[in-house]
C-alpha cells in the first residue's frame, strides 16, 4: 500500500515503504543480473526483452489502451542508471532537450525530460533499436 493514499501518514510510515520498495527493487535487479554475464547474453537479454515490450505494447494499442513499458525493461534502465556510465549528450535530441545519456554493456540509454521521458536504446552498433 502506497502510504501517501493515506491522510494520516507520517514520517515513519514513508521511511518503511521507501525501504521496503528500494529493496525489492534490488531484489528484481540481482534477478534480471543473473540472465547475462557478459556482453554477448546482455545483447540477447535486451532484444528479447524489447521484443516482448513491443509485442505487448502493440496488443495492448489495439485495444485502445496505453501501455506503460514492461516492468521487466523498468528494471534494466534501473540497472544502467546505477552501474551505467554517464557519457556526454548522445545525438541531436540528446543535445538539444534536457537529457541523461548513458552507457552499459556497450549499449547507450538517453533520458530525454520534455512534458514526459523519453528513453532511447541504442545497441552496441550505435542503431536505435527502441524508443518509448
Amino acid at each position: 500500500m502506497n502510504p501517501l493514499e493515506n491522510e494520516d501518514v507520517n514520517l515513519d510510515d514513508l521511511l518503511k515503504y521507501y525501504f521496503e520498495r528500494s529493496g525489492k527493487e534490488t531484489t528484481n535487479m540481482v534477478r534480471i543480473k543473473r540472465f547475462y554475464h557478459d556482453e554477448d547474453s546482455f545483447d540477447e537479454l535486451m532484444m528479447e526483452i524489447i521484443l516482448k515490450d513491443y509485442n505487448r505494447f502493440e496488443r495492448l494499442m489495439d485495444k485502445d489502451l496505453i501501455p506503460n513499458p514492461w516492468r521487466v525493461l523498468f528494471v534494466v534502465l534501473d540497472i544502467v542508471q546505477n552501474e551505467g556510465k554517464i557519457i556526454p549528450p548522445y545525438d541531436v535530441l540528446t543535445r538539444t532537450w534536457p537529457s541523461r545519456s548513458m552507457e552499459y554493456m556497450g549499449w547507450t540509454f538517453s533520458w530525454v525530460q520534455g512534458e514526459q521521458t523519453l528513453v532511447s536504446i541504442y545497441n552496441r552498433e550505435d542503431e536505435l533499436v527502441y524508443r518509448f
